[in-house]
């Protein structure tokens, strides 16, 4: 039983270190490196889609899953698979988008920085609503 409670209470730190891990995100930093992605990404309430999806809301409606947008086959397969936008998996993808999700239509090479990512995460979350 304590070997129970001892595992439980490491998945539960470990649960809260994953839901505040981007909290040494700078929002203003990640405004900035945010003006890589404005050419084909809005944030705005109602902004409207470009080459890419508009981004408001994103943490809450899932993958592939922006009304009026056009995925590609493999966004959509993520989706179906229950893939979900939260810190972890932006962390991810921003990283290296076409090895995340082979066949993705988005061409942004990446971020390569882990601070950069984390930082372009603290200003997503600011600027669709998501601000914790």
């Amino acid at each position: 039983m304590k070997a129970i409670l001892s595992g439980m209470a490491v998945l539960a730190l470990a649960m809260t270190v994953s839901g505040a891990a981007y909290a040494d995100g700078d929002a203003a930093k990640g405004e900035k490196i945010f003006k890589k992605c404005q050419a084909c990404h809005t944030v705005e309430k109602d902004g409207p889609n470009r080459v890419g999806p508009n981004l408001y809301g994103i943490f809450e409606r899932g993958v592939a899953a922006e009304a009026g947008y056009n995925y590609s086959a493999a966004m959509k397969k993520k989706a179906a698979e229950g893939l979900k936008w939260n810190d972890d998996t932006l962390l991810a993808y921003l990283e290296k988008p076409q090895a995340y999700v082979p066949g993705t239509n988005m061409t942004f090479p990446g971020l390569k920085k882990e601070q950069d990512r984390k930082d372009l995460i603290a200003y997503l979350e600011k600027a669709t609503g998501h601000e914790k």
